[in-house]
């Protein structure tokens, strides 16, 4: 349950979507299979070493998650998140170097969010943003053709901004006792309700561009 795997799931998938995007076949090739399980291992990761960073926080706004419940110790849950990351990276090399690079990036990224970045005001948000919007990057470099899932990435980062500030309401308690500057601490409950309402309304606004751009070769399918 530490992985929270229905996330790591739709890593995966979006990882298969960008593989499509870029002009993969429906049926999986062997790369594509090791670009999902990589997808998916280095997302487990992320969680487990979020969780390994938030357990004092946790302890308030979700005390019954695995290290503050005492199901796993927060020893073996960085040794766990090692061997998550050191598998999701082998198996990005697998693929060519550039599917490497950005497994290792968003590696680091998600151990420096989990440790640093997410007491920062909006650079948490942002920064998780950016990996979820990179899912679709890494799907497309499969084929190195990374142009059409430039427009999804775009529109996953914004949609998901606005999710992150929302979650951030719901943790304000936590926040605050740990010193986590977000943004509905810094000015308000509503003020965020409205600056992520904002970030939804313009991915949803957007989306409709890259079927008018005829960007991807299945638009009807894309707009259904």
């Amino acid at each position: 349950s530490i992985i929270r795997p229905l996330n790591c799931f739709m890593a995966a998938f979006a990882v298969y979507v960008g593989s499509l995007i870029a002009g993969l076949p429906v049926y999986p090739s062997t790369p594509v299979i090791y670009a999902l399980l990589s997808a998916f291992l280095v997302c487990a990761a992320g969680m487990v070493v979020n969780d390994y960073f938030d357990v004092e926080i946790d302890r308030i706004n979700k005390p019954k998650r695995p290290i503050p419940s005492g199901k796993i110790s927060k020893k073996t849950a960085l040794a766990y998140s090692l061997i998550l990351f050191a598998a999701g990276i082998g198996l990005s090399y697998l693929i060519n170097i550039y599917t490497t690079s950005v497994a290792a990036l968003v590696s680091a990224l998600l151990v420096l969010y989990a440790w640093k970045l997410k007491k920062m005001i909006l650079t948490g948000h942002l920064t998780i943003s950016l990996l979820v919007a990179l899912t679709f990057i890494f799907g497309s470099l499969i084929n190195l053709k990374i142009a059409p899932a430039l427009s999804l990435a775009v529109l996953a980062f914004l949609a998901n901004t606005g999710r992150e500030i929302f979650k951030s309401i719901d943790d304000v308690m936590g926040d605050q006792k740990f010193g986590i500057n977000s943004l509905p601490i810094k000015y308000g409950v509503l003020r965020a309700r409205m600056i992520a309402s904002t970030f939804i309304l313009f991915a949803v606004i957007l989306s409709f561009v890259p079927y008018l751009l005829n960007i991807f070769r299945m638009g009807e399918v894309y707009l259904f």
